[in-house]
């Protein structure tokens, strides 16, 4: 009779212990979710991004010792997720008082190191200030209509491309990836203001 008892007892026991992996690796996901927050507005030189690394794996492997097939769907969602938590996450950040004081912050040292270098001549961007303001005013109103590529990543300030020529612009939206057609929508204040061109695909 204990033995009839100790074989029914054991199955639940085992489900058990399987059950607490599922809970681990949900708590370990809601923490490397918290984790990432916090290292969008508190400075930790990349010891918070670890630890949101460590803390993702560990639910994937937590799920994966749950259940395999589950872990795989797990992992699956993750990976196709991610990118787009990571893309929302970033364009409330950006809209955060936090991020506004860093993108002045960075505008204004590159505009300051710019003027130190006197690297304008490998730029085609021209300045704004004194009486050739009205001649860049025409020069810029060309470019209106016109597309380009992002060189660099706009947050919201940054450089395009335009045929040979390499300009100060401003996303529309406030964020444009590198790499990204965009178009020129109008000057605003001495700068190209550009718009992201979202590919449509073609009928088959």
């Amino acid at each position: 009779m204990m033995l009839n008892l100790l074989a029914q007892t054991a199955p639940a026991a085992t489900a058990g212990r399987e059950e607490i992996y599922l809970f681990v690796a949900i708590g370990l996901l809601v923490l490397a979710i918290v984790l990432l927050v916090l290292e969008l507005f508190v400075p930790s030189a990349g010891a918070l991004a670890v630890m949101t690394g460590v803390s993702a794996v560990g639910s994937i492997a937590s799920m994966f010792v749950y259940d395999v097939t589950w872990g795989g769907v797990y992992l699956a969602i993750l990976c196709g997720g991610s990118p787009i938590v990571l893309l929302l996450v970033f364009k409330i950040w950006s809209k955060t008082p936090i991020a506004n004081r860093m993108i002045l912050k960075e505008d204004a040292d590159g505009k300051k190191q710019g003027a130190d270098q006197d690297d304008e001549s490998a730029n085609t961007s021209v300045g704004t200030t004194g009486s050739a303001a009205k001649s860049t005013a025409r020069q810029l109103a060309a470019f209106v209509g016109r597309e380009g590529v992002a060189v660099t990543t706009l947050r919201p300030v940054g450089f395009v491309r335009i045929d040979s020529a390499r300009l100060d612009a401003l996303a529309e939206n406030g964020f444009i990836p590198e790499g990204t057609k965009v178009k020129v929508i109008e000057v605003l204040e001495g700068q190209l203001k550009v718009r992201e061109q979202i590919a449509v695909p073609s009928d088959a």
